[in-house]
């Protein structure tokens, strides 16, 4: 199992003492994540950890483990394992699956343990006539009242002096988006770049909406990419030249071993012809004894330079590994960083998206003025992504939302008072269809 394990570079060095602890009282409880499916977006913590006999412990994986994004295709890209579809699996579904997965990938004899640990979560976002419209952070249990609440409540004035400041304030926005947009495009190109094991990124700054801050944008990711890819060059040289000393030693060592052998045969045969001088009584056998002892030290000797050349084989090897790990760990951390990257992209363009539809709600007109007598109510709306399609679905202030749900908050006119304590007819189900 470790050799075929050490072919994937991958070292193991620490051990989780708590862990073996449980173990060797026969039981093992890993932290899991919420036992309902994930949603796209959602950022999610990896650890592998397998128990390791001959030592009595724990090891965790590190070069396995790590920090993960959902994509948007409901899929995860996992080092070993590749790009695994995520479909409904839940936070225990999704452990055990990749427990398995390692576990025929690698070849193993016995099933890692795999715990999820969720992060962060998809934003929901509030839009209508809420007085803070935007992206709010989601949490189990979120309500479209409480994210009400979380935006600033209703937006009662439906005329005011704050209408030209707001409207400033969405084009203002829409400029950030944009610039933002144009950073994780070019941040993209470069860690696409690194991936493919490139020199130099693909990217036009002269095609892009604003080709002073794409061609800044732009250097700066080059002079990155440089500097990354000379580290890693630094690295592999350095591991290269500390094999070659191993070898060159090693070379020495044996020739050590070849003049220990001449010294060894020539002690030998002054032995054989003392103790035959001894048996007749030519020479004394202190002698003797003299030749017996720096024998056993020149075996001594031999034995020494066999074990250095032992250890400095293994060194080689372990050498060798940490030289083939360097692509493996740089192409993981490139992965992950663009992973993260697109998703930030992903939700740049939906806030840019949202942010337009404000600035054309607010660009349509002044809302009616109502009399006096008349009364407001809020009606609200949940859009939510279910597989490939997109649903708006009624609500009510209970609505219990989903990460990435899109919360519509709407006034509208009713001639008599809204009894606030009832749901409307019909609107009871309603809610509880978009609660599940």
């Amino acid at each position: 199992m470790n050799v075929s394990f050490w072919r994937y570079g991958v070292s193991f060095r620490v051990a989780f003492a708590a862990v073996a602890m449980s173990v060797s009282c026969g039981v093992f409880s890993p932290v899991l994540a919420d036992d309902y499916p994930f949603v796209p977006q959602t950022k999610i913590r990896l650890t592998v950890v397998q128990w390791m006999p001959t030592k009595g412990v724990y090891e965790k994986w590190d070069a396995l483990g790590g920090e993960f994004l959902i994509s948007q295709a409901k899929t995860v890209s996992l080092p070993i394992i590749g790009t695994l579809p995520v479909g409904n699996l839940d936070g225990a579904g999704l452990a055990a699956e990749i427990a398995n997965q390692l576990k025929a990938k690698i070849g193993l004899v016995q099933t890692p343990e795999a715990t999820i640990e969720i992060l962060e979560q998809p934003p929901v976002y509030v839009v209508g006539d809420v007085n803070k419209p935007g992206e709010y952070k989601f949490h189990p249990g979120l309500t479209v009242l409480q994210s009400l609440a979380m935006s600033g409540g209703e937006f009662r004035p439906l005329n005011g002096p704050q209408g030209g400041s707001d409207k400033t304030g969405y084009v203002g926005q829409l400029q950030e988006s944009a610039n933002s947009i144009l950073r994780s495009k070019v941040r993209i190109a470069r860690l696409q770049a690194e991936m493919a094991g490139a020199k130099e990124m693909r990217f036009e700054p002269e095609a892009q909406d604003s080709p002073a801050l794409a061609a800044a944008v732009f250097e700066q990711e080059k002079f990155i990419l440089a500097a990354r890819m000379n580290d890693m060059d630094r690295q592999s040289k350095s591991y290269m030249e500390l094999r070659d000393l191993l070898s060159s030693e090693i070379t020495t060592i044996e020739k050590k071993i070849v003049n220990t052998d001449e010294d060894i045969g020539s002690v030998q045969k002054e032995l054989t012809n003392v103790k035959s001088m001894v048996e007749r009584g030519i020479a004394l056998p202190t002698r003797q004894s003299d030749l017996e002892r720096t024998l056993r030290s020149y075996h001594g000797n031999r034995l020494d330079l066999v074990t250095a050349i032992m250890r400095a084989r293994q060194n080689i090897a372990e050498t060798t590994r940490n030289l083939d790990g360097i692509s493996d760990k740089q192409r993981t951390e490139v992965a992950s960083e663009l992973q993260a990257e697109q998703a930030s992209l992903d939700q740049q363009k939906l806030k840019r998206e949202t942010t337009q539809k404000l600035l054309l709600e607010a660009l349509s007109g002044d809302a009616t003025a109502q009399g006096e007598a008349a009364t407001m109510k809020l009606a609200f709306s949940v859009t939510r992504q279910e597989g490939a399609a997109i649903r708006e679905l009624p609500a009510s202030d209970s609505t219990v939302l989903q990460p990435g749900d899109v919360v519509r908050v709407l006034r509208k006119v009713s001639a008599t008072p809204i009894d606030t304590t009832a749901h409307p007819a019909g609107q009871e189900g309603q809610s509880e269809q978009a609660t599940q």
